[in-house]
Order: structure tokens, then sequence, then C-alpha cells
């Protein structure tokens, strides 16, 4: 056996991060099985949970069936108001123990009005994703993970794909040697999930596809101190079939962590080194591409002082070239909580601010200034309407989580946004401009409120809902058809791990 899977790892190795291996696709193809997403170590932590997380929450995705304690929707170990349904659990009983089965289904309306700021153009839509995941594994030491998704939108104004159709998909398809979080070292290899920092690099796990990475992962862990070595390469959605990799758009990083420098904290030291062949060298003015070699320096911070006050901060500069031009970029975060745990429904306040760097006039300094988000979670980094990447925006956020009854959050929060560079656009969370002033039109890009509810049922089974409208300032009046955004929608969602 030992001889086998040296060879295998050898031969995936020299691959990556470019393939994925075959001996993986063959299995999920043997599972001959509709295939979900993984939790581990490094997959925990969802945008606004609560214990320093994005200091905001919960928001967008708040299960803490789907992303560990750390993430969970209100951090509470009081009992469920409904009895369990835990059909795959079941199951998983009965079979061997080296067989683990995972299934999950997500249900969600949505609507919104006037997208990308243009008058009339509304819509509104369900989406379901149904995934199914097998796991192979020794009693340690060894795992064979497979899981195909089916992600498909209903009554969706054309045109009909990604992000929010992508049938019978590959998902996951990897093998991995030790466990991370149980052992010094391990080793994943094949299509998996990476999220060691939601802000950079993450699966983005609210968009109905999601992401996933052709890569090899080398965790290494001490007491107090751990290290993630990776390279990778983004998949890129398709409506059918298995989705490829983009071919040369690589990334490569370490990220650290260290637990209790002070008590009850977390620095995170981290490098990116990103590389692609065809880069869009100024997305705002024209979409000349070029080859973008790119690094990125940064380290997050995080401390809970006591149960009930947490604080954290990040700051990230980056460098390289992105065709002729030189990058010179950067960002920053900060943001604090705190929890009146005494007081009726615990009401808890938040504030965070960001900054993101744009461009002042590329075409003259040679110089890019906006600062790449590169592969991020996406929902709630700027309140729930998801209309803004970490890119030339500077952001202010107040609001307070209550909790009128045991695992059932409401949240309202208020959001002020401003663009550093007047000449420079707006971006999504794609990187793609919105908005793009060829001349002066002001700074302040617009506000926003939401408000949004979740609701644990089970251990397995929540159901949330929220609106969020934003109004435009100065700096998208003069140039949109409209100035305001409206979203709302509900959504249910059920993942039974399968945990013997």
């Amino acid at each position: 056996m030992q001889k086998a899977l040296s060879a295998f790892l050898s031969a995936s190795l020299r691959r990556l991060p470019l393939s994925i291996p075959a001996v993986l696709i063959l299995f999920a193809l043997v599972a001959g099985r509709p295939l979900a997403a993984q939790d581990d170590i490094s997959t925990q932590h969802g945008a606004s949970g609560y214990s320093g997380v994005f200091l905001t929450g919960p928001a967008s995705n708040p299960l803490s069936f789907l992303n560990g304690p750390a993430g969970r929707t209100t951090a509470n170990p009081a009992p469920y108001d409904f009895h369990d349904f835990a059909p795959v659990t079941y199951l998983d009983e009965k079979l061997p123990k080296w067989i683990d089965l995972v299934t999950e289904e997500r249900f969600r309306y949505e609507a919104y009005d006037n997208n990308s700021f243009k008058l009339g153009a509304n819509d509104s839509y369900i989406l379901n994703r149904f995934r199914f995941q097998v796991d192979l594994h020794t009693p340690s030491w060894f795992r064979v993970t497979a899981q195909v998704q089916d992600a498909r939108s209903g009554f969706q104004n054309a045109p009909i794909g990604p992000p929010n159709t992508v049938r019978w998909d590959l998902k996951l398809a990897y093998a991995e040697i030790g466990a991370p979080d149980k052992h010094w070292f391990s080793l994943r290899v094949g299509r998996q999930l990476i999220n060691y920092n939601n802000t950079i690099i993450a699966n983005s796990e609210w968009r109905n596809q999601a992401r996933s990475y052709d890569a090899a992962v080398v965790n290494l862990n001490a007491k107090s101190a751990h290290l993630g070595i990776f390279a990778a390469s983004p998949v890129v959605p398709q409506a059918y079939g298995v989705s490829p990799h983009q071919e040369g758009n690589n990334i490569y990083g370490a990220y650290g962590r260290i637990d209790d420098l002070v008590p009850h904290s977390n620095l995170e030291p981290f490098f990116l080194w990103r590389v692609q062949p065809a880069e869009v060298i100024d997305p705002a003015a024209a979409k000349t591409t070029g080859h973008e070699n790119e690094k990125a320096f940064g380290v997050r911070f995080k401390e809970q002082v006591h149960t009930a006050f947490d604080y954290g901060g990040e700051l990230i500069a980056e460098g390289g070239t992105v065709g002729p031009h030189t990058i010179g970029a950067w960002a920053a975060q900060g943001g604090a909580a705190y929890q009146f745990l005494n007081a009726a429904a615990k009401p808890r306040v938040f504030t965070q601010y960001d900054y993101a760097s744009g461009n002042s006039n590329p075409a003259q300094n040679g110089k890019h200034s906006t600062f790449d988000t590169i592969e991020p979670t996406a929902h709630d980094r700027f309140g729930i309407t998801d209309l803004f990447g970490w890119q030339n925006i500077e952001s202010v956020r107040a609001g307070t989580t209550i909790e009128p009854h045991r695992r059932l959050t409401f949240t309202v929060q208020g959001l002020d946004f401003w663009a550093p560079s007047e000449l420079d656009s707006v971006y999504n969370t794609s990187g793609s401009s919105i908005v793009f002033n060829k001349t002066a039109h002001g700074h302040h890009v617009g506000a926003e409120i939401d408000s949004y509810s979740w609701y644990e049922l089970n251990k397995h089974f929540n159901v949330g809902g929220g609106v969020g409208y934003f109004g435009g300032g100065q700096f998208l009046t003069n140039v949109t058809t409209s100035h305001s955004y409206t979203i709302y929608y509900v959504a249910l969602n059920f993942k039974d791990n399968g945990k013997k």
C-alpha cells in the first residue's frame, strides 16, 4: 500500500496545481452517486461570525453545522427547540467505520431591484444546491474524499449559468495524509476548499456554487504555532460538466498562526504570490490585459479579551507587476464588538472600519494602486447587498445583534461607503468595474442599511432571511440611471455531517 500511495502522490504533485488526480476522478465516478462541503480546521470561520471572525455578526453564513463552533449562530450550548433529524448519520452508523457520508441541501429565494444601478433591472428567482460526499479513511492518518454538487436557479432572467447554475460538478476530490486538527503534519492533494483568511483567500460559501481549488496543501502544527503552505489554482465554474481551473492562474502561499501570544489571541502573518498570464491591467478604464506577478504580505490579529469583548485588525501590502505597471496597493481593516451578556436578549454591538486603496491615474504614473482582493469570501464583506469588493473602498459599519430566544438572532447594521480615489471605479466582489468616474464627482459612494435574522431549529437545519437597501451618494448619482439597490432573501439550510 505504501508503494502505491507514494506513486499516487508523486504523479499528482508533478501536475499540481494544474489538474485533479485521476485516481480521485475515477473514485467519484465509481461512487456513482450524486456528491457536499467539508468541515475541517481550515474552513470553520464563516463571515460575520462570533469569536473575532469579521466581528459583525452573525450575518452571512452563520450555520454552526457548516462553519464549526467558531462560526455558529449564537455560540449557545442550550438545547435546540426541535427534535434533530439526521438520516445520513443514522445510515452512517450502519456502515463500516472506514466510510463516512455527508449530505447537504440549501434552498434560497432572492429578489433585487436596480441591479448594477440600472433603473428597472429587477429579478427574482430561487436557488437550490445539493451536495453529497463520500469519505474513505483509515482510523486517523489517511483519507480520500469525493463530492459532487448540483446547483441550479429557477425563474431567473437570462443568462442562466455560473455562479447560480452549475450542474453536477465535481466539487471535491482529494487525498489526505494526516489530519490538520490532530497531527503535526498533514498533506492534502486534489480539489479542495481553502479558507485560511476570509478577506483575501477563501471558498465564498454563500455563492450557489462556492469556490474550490485544485491544490496541494501542507499543514504544520505545533502546540501554539501553525503554518499552512500551499500551491493552488482556483476552479472556474462551468454550467455543465466538471469545471476546470484556469491554466496559469496560480496562487502560492504560506499562512501562519500563533496562538495566545497574549491570552485568547491569534496572530496570523501570511504571504501570497499570485501569477496570471492575462490579467486586466486597469479594469476601470480598459480591457487591456498583461501578465501579472503579484505578491501580498499581511498580518491579522484577533483577541477575545473576555467572554463579552473581542476585537481584531488586518493590514495587507501588495507589490509586483501587472503588464507594464508596477503594483503598489494596500488595505486595512479593524473592528470591535461587545455583548451585554446579562441584559435581556443579550445585545451585541459592533463596529468596523475597512480601507482598500485605489488608482489615481495609472495611465500617466505607471503604477497600479487598486488593491487586489484575490479570492475572498464575498457575502457580507460590505453588507448583505454584496455590491462592493475590497477595492478603492472605505467603509464604516456599526450595528447590533440581539438574541430574543435561544438560537434565534436579529441583526440591524448600517454602513457608509467612500471611494479613496475619485478617478477610479468602484468594483464588485469579483473585481469587475461597476461605475467608472472619468471626471471627479465626489468621494461619497453611498450608504446601506441591513436587517436579517437566523434561527437554528436543530443541529442540522436552520432558516433565515434578510433585506438590504443601498442609497447612492455623489460618486454614483451623476453617472448611473438608478441610485439605489434593494435585495431580499429567505434561506433554508440542511446539512447532515454523518458523524459516527
